[in-house]
């Protein structure tokens, strides 16, 4: 009897030792959690740092911005975004071409701004997007989705729904807008370093020589804006490529001389 309550005490004393070392954990715990519950929530405003992409003549990148975009970005272009987009819209700006496959967000309308005061606004779409600010034109083809281009006429703000499988180009010297329906073949052809021509007028042919081979063309004569060309090249050098113009067209070509443009060797071409 005696063993069974000395075996009893010592049980009650190990469990009143747990009892009170839990108690001593459990204080300052319970005062630590009081005190991160007390601790004033940050509410400084969330800054986001501005990234701009440049990309040099011949080269194409393809990337993604922070809310899943993806955005092509032809040679010779800059794309300037957010690190991260707040507020009610993501907004980014564009002095160049890019395809952009934008994320769906209903909430927050996705804007393409472009030099000549004009913008593509969009909630989730494909579309490619030419803007360079030497050009008075804005070149927008729509893949799919819905966008609105928004531009500006007799100084006043108008807009145009464009539907999948149309080109809108709008001029932003004159206001003058024009609209085509197109299968996107040609104008995509260059995401993959190819060159398609489908029955492409003769000045729209020699911007797309223009932009791959980084060459300006002198054209003194308007004999040629008649014309039009179909074909297809991927590696062919650009003389190869007006050798086939000089031969559907008659159209005569030469060198003239290399001009510096912006510290870069700018080769120059004739057409006469």
């Amino acid at each position: 009897m005696k063993g069974r309550m000395q075996e009893n005490k010592y049980h009650i004393s190990w469990w009143g030792w747990i009892q009170r070392a839990a108690v001593a954990l459990l204080i300052p715990m319970a005062i630590t959690i009081l005190v991160l519950l007390n601790q004033p929530q940050s509410t400084a405003p969330v800054h986001a740092q501005i990234f701009e992409v440049r990309t040099q003549p011949g080269m194409i990148i393809s990337f993604r911005l922070a809310d899943s975009t993806l955005v092509y970005l032809n040679s010779g272009s800059v794309l300037k975004y957010p690190s991260i987009f707040t507020g009610n819209i993501r907004e980014v700006s564009l002095n160049g071409e890019a395809y952009f496959e934008v994320a769906k967000d209903p909430e927050h309308k996705f804007i393409v701004s472009t030099p000549q005061k004009s913008k593509v606004e969009v909630l989730g779409t494909h579309f490619n997007l030419e803007a360079f600010d030497e050009m008075d034109e804005v070149i927008t083809t729509l893949v799919e989705g819905k966008v609105e281009f928004v531009y500006e006429k007799d100084g006043q703000g108008s807009k145009i729904l464009m539907r999948p499988g149309q080109k809108v180009i709008y001029n932003n010297k004159d206001g003058q807008i024009l609209s085509y329906n197109t299968n996107g073949e040609s104008e995509l052809a260059w995401m993959d370093q190819k060159i398609i021509f489908d029955k492409t007028p003769f000045k729209a042919a020699l911007h797309i020589l223009k932009k791959r081979y980084n060459v300006d063309f002198i054209v003194n004569t308007s004999k040629f804006d008649k014309y039009t060309f179909t074909g297809a090249f991927t590696e062919q050098y650009i003389e190869e490529i007006l050798e086939n113009f000089k031969i559907s067209s008659h159209i005569r070509w030469r060198n003239v001389k290399l001009t510096n443009n912006q510290s870069e060797e700018r080769r120059q071409i004739e057409i006469y």
